[in-house]
């Protein structure tokens, strides 16, 4: 399973405390509202006993599925979805996409929707019933007054608007959080309960002083100066109890509670005193981090000794005694601290980042500590994988928090704000930040990182059209003896011109280069960055070198899906279908989907899926299939904002389509295509993809209209540049549409040029899906065009005619084509789990007996990511919401 990205203990319920006053009313009016209010709000100033109310409050209810959300002021969006998603992993609920996934749609159009209606699928469907009794749901969030990110209450929103009935949100705050709280409150949803409500009555804090043996007059005294505030009257009564101090009258509430934490403090042993100073910078205290912390042996005993006086600390519910400080009692802690020993705090905040797990947590100790080159250090570790994980924010807020001098001056800083922007697709702020980065290494004499930020640099300039001094730099560039990063990054940048502008010839030389450096790196936030472009199947001898590719990415990927390993299912398949094998490709480009549809949809993975998928259908004549492909591509660039890049992906996904009609033999949808698109316009752009679609576009409109001469004029135009027609095998498809329509003009001679030109390029790398692309109307009439070839070509165009009819249905296949890999046969059966693959039902046999995900995982040796995704395909197949009904299809279905 995947390590966490944050602490455990954000997700650890508190336990009551070990001195606890009942009381029954105010729970009771908790305990009443779960299930039956969509929130409930504990609002109220710090020190009102919040966190201790919920920890009673949970204590006492066994049978509430309860997720447990502790804010920090460092979460941002995808940090509290990742806690959420964890705090709810015991529960069992049945994801339909990659719950993981749910961190990356926030950057999607609409995404924040998106992420609410798959919780909302996930909580509706999930089983909560305790024996005879129907459960009920508790997702808290406590200091929910922390939450910086306005995202997360625009989530929260959502989520409370279509809330299914036995889950209820609790939010512990010290103010009102930004909900609708007025809509909640008018429809009879919301439960609040304020400073009046959580103070203690006059009775409570008498209850609680006369367990102290408090003087009955000190005490009607405490309760007229403090009105019920639960944080001063513990401590009034410590301070009572252990020095005999009579409480100020005259101090504010926080000031009161300093005054009596310091009178608690005075009275403490000098090792115990010491040691709660020291670990006050820690978020929480536990055995093994104080011990190394502080290098004291007693540090466990301590924790005990804490815990017994009932100080101002949350006992966290854990296998190990974790105690998390009160706010209060921490500033008060780390305050007198930074007076007593401020020397200290550097060192104690340095051994703090040296044991703590959670990265982000960890770069700002450091940050506190202002040891900003470790942190840049610690950031630049860790921060490729958050990009490539989608935790974009957190990258954000943690580069914000260098001091602006540090940053503007860091080429580090200045290199991760470029691929930050790289992963927002903010290609002209990307090219700045690394200019920047390369002229500070420059000035500042670091030649490693100038290497890398040059190479970033040439990539950058790919991405906003300045082509010459792309191509200048990268020539320089690979005359060089470079670090890994710098010279991977090279040879990515190269095959990107290659691609965009020519020549293409060298594009093999540098993706077989890239494997070997690639070889023995296990660094899957570069690997991610070397992914080839779908385009490039259809480059001059890359064929070994992307199949090497693609097989080792897919050993190296972990178990869970990622866009990288979807990315390379989808290459795996467009790879089969360019060598004509139609059932792998189908295989593979199904997984891809499968991949992508339990990631949530990537965009890139999307559109390029439904490019790939569109042409397997075409080749199969499936048109209302390649249509629905067709509508994806249509729909893609209005996900942009309005912009002249927008405009043009517009043009480009509408060439697509056109493309995909003509291999179809779609001639309805092939002529609306041609009319929105108009007249060719070959200024669009200096991308030599962009040029082959304004080149081929007459040649298309020309030979749907029957006007043969002017197809060849086209064709014959557009082949002047070859280079520009490598885009998805067009450079051999324009040939052998040419050559058909100089069959219809009798011009053979001409026509068996082309086709012998097609077959020698599909010759080089043995695939034939280019030549398949211009479809069998086009190979028959070459193939019954009386062509003189020779016998390789000849051999070919057969070879080609037959593949494509049988894409098509029109033949058997023969009996002695290849066989394809075998296919995932369900297993036999009547009734409705006929469906389900052998380990499916497997699995559904494990939920029906009441297994959990963990058991079934363990059971059979899987990843839990795994066995959430057998659930997810098992609820489809069966139609069900939940796993309790899909149990019981299993217990209702006849015996095998």
């Amino acid at each position: 399973m995947q390590a966490l990205p944050f602490a455990l203990t954000k997700i650890q319920a508190p336990r009551p405390r070990g001195e606890h006053l009942d009381r029954p009313q105010l729970e009771g009016r908790l305990v009443s509202a779960i299930g039956q209010a969509r929130l409930m709000l504990l609002c109220a100033p710090a020190g009102f006993g919040k966190t201790a109310l919920l920890g009673q409050l949970l204590a006492s209810r066994q049978d509430t599925a309860v997720a447990w959300i502790a804010a920090d002021d460092d979460d941002d969006l995808a940090r509290f979805i990742a806690c959420l998603v964890a705090a709810l992993e015991p529960h069992d609920l049945p994801w339909r996409i990659s719950p993981q996934a749910l961190t990356t749609l926030g950057q999607q159009p609409r995404g924040l929707r998106r992420i609410a209606d798959e919780l909302l699928s996930a909580l509706g469907g999930a089983d909560l019933r305790q024996g005879p009794r129907p459960g009920h749901g508790l997702i808290v969030l406590d200091d929910a007054h922390r939450i910086a990110d306005a995202r997360i209450f625009e989530l929260l929103d959502l989520l409370l608007e279509h809330l299914p009935a036995p889950w209820t949100v609790l939010l512990a705050s010290r103010t009102d959080p930004p909900l609708s709280l007025a809509r909640l409150r008018a429809q009879g949803e919301l439960l609040e309960l304020r400073q009046a409500d959580l103070g203690f009555a006059d009775d409570e804090v008498r209850a609680l002083a006369a367990r102290r043996g408090a003087d009955a007059e000190w005490v009607q005294s405490l309760v007229e100066r403090l009105q019920g505030w639960p944080a001063g009257i513990r401590l009034s009564l410590d301070a009572a109890t252990l020095a005999g101090k009579r409480t100020p009258a005259a101090l504010g509430q926080r000031h009161l509670f300093d005054y009596l934490a310091s009178e608690v403090l005075a009275d403490m042993p000098d090792g115990l005193r010491r040691f709660l100073l020291q670990t006050s910078v820690l978020a929480e205290l536990e055995a093994g981090r104080c011990s190394a912390l502080t290098g004291d042996p007693q540090a466990a005993g301590w924790l005990d000794d804490i815990e017994r006086r009932g100080l101002f600390v949350t006992v966290l519910d854990g296998p190990q005694l974790t105690l998390r400080l009160h706010d209060l009692f921490r500033d008060f802690l780390e305050d007198r601290l930074r007076h007593e020993s401020p020397d200290a705090l550097t060192g104690l905040l340095h051994r703090a980042a040296e044991t703590e797990p959670d990265a982000a947590r960890r770069i700002g100790y450091l940050q506190r500590a202002g040891d900003w080159a470790a942190a840049e250090a610690a950031l630049h570790a860790v921060a490729r994988g958050w990009l490539t994980d989608g935790l974009l924010t957190q990258t954000q807020r943690l580069l914000a928090q260098f001091p602006a001098g540090w940053r503007e001056r860091s080429s580090p800083l200045m290199l991760l704000q470029g691929l930050a922007a790289w992963t927002r697709w903010d290609f002209v702020a990307m090219a700045g930040h690394f200019q920047q980065a390369l002229r500070l290494a420059e000035q500042q004499g670091l030649a490693e990182q100038a290497q890398r930020a040059r190479a970033y640099v040439a990539l950058s300039l790919c991405q906003v059209d300045q082509r010459d001094d792309a191509a200048a730099l990268l020539a320089e560039l690979r005359t060089q003896a470079l670090p890994l990063e710098a010279e991977v990054t090279t040879l990515t940048a190269s095959l990107w011109h290659a691609g965009d502008y020519g020549p293409v010839g060298p594009s093999a030389g540098y993706m077989a280069r890239r494997n070997a450096l690639l070889a023995e790196c296990t660094d899957l936030g570069l690997w991610y960055q070397a992914t080839p472009n779908p385009r490039d199947v259809a480059l001059p001898g890359i064929a070994p070198a992307l199949t090497e590719f693609v097989e080792r990415v897919l050993r190296l990927a972990p178990e869970h899906p990622t866009a990288m390993s979807a990315i390379a299912w989808l290459l795996h398949g467009l790879i089969a279908l360019w060598q004509g094998d139609a059932l792998r490709a189908a295989e593979r480009l199904q997984r891809a989907d499968e991949e992508s549809r339990w990631l949530g949809g990537p965009r890139n993975v999307r559109t390029m899926l439904a490019l790939a998928g569109g042409m397997l259908h075409a080749l199969r004549g499936d048109i209302d299939a390649m249509r629905q492909d067709s509508a994806h591509l249509l729909a893609d660039p209005e996900q942009e904002p309005p912009s002249a890049r927008r405009d043009k992906l517009r043009r480009h996904m509408q060439f697509q389509a056109l493309r995909l009609a003509m291999i179809a033999d779609d001639a309805e949808r092939a002529g609306a295509l041609v009319a929105t698109l108009g007249a060719p316009d070959l200024l669009a752009s200096t991308r030599i993809a962009q040029r082959a679609r304004e080149l081929a576009l007459p040649a298309f409109a020309a030979e749907l209209a029957g006007r043969w001469p002017q197809v060849v004029e086209c064709w014959q135009a557009a082949l002047q540049t070859p280079d520009a027609l490598e885009w998805y095998g067009l450079l051999t498809e324009g040939r052998l549409r040419l050559a058909a329509a100089l069959v219809r003009l009798g011009r053979q001679r001409e026509a068996a040029q082309q086709v012998e030109a097609a077959a020698l390029r599909c010759a080089s790398d043995g695939w034939i899906g280019s030549a398949l692309l211009a479809g069998p109307r086009a190979l028959a009439t070459l193939a019954h065009g009386g062509l003189a070839l020779g016998a390789g070509a000849q051999a070919a165009l057969a070879n080609w005619l037959d593949s494509a009819e049988r894409l098509r249905g029109h033949q058997a296949p023969r009996p002695d084509a290849a066989p394809g890999p075998p296919l995932a046969v369900p297993v036999a059966g009547p009734g409705p789990l006929a469906a389900l693959s052998t380990r499916e039902r497997e699995v559904l046999e494990r939920m029906a007996a009441g297994d959990s995900n963990k058991l079934i995982a363990r059971a059979f040796d899987l990843s839990p990511h795994t066995v959430k995704r057998h659930v997810a395909n098992i609820l489809d197949k069966l139609g069900a919401q939940t796993r309790g009904q899909a149990a019981a299809r299993w217990r209702e279905a006849p015996p095998p």
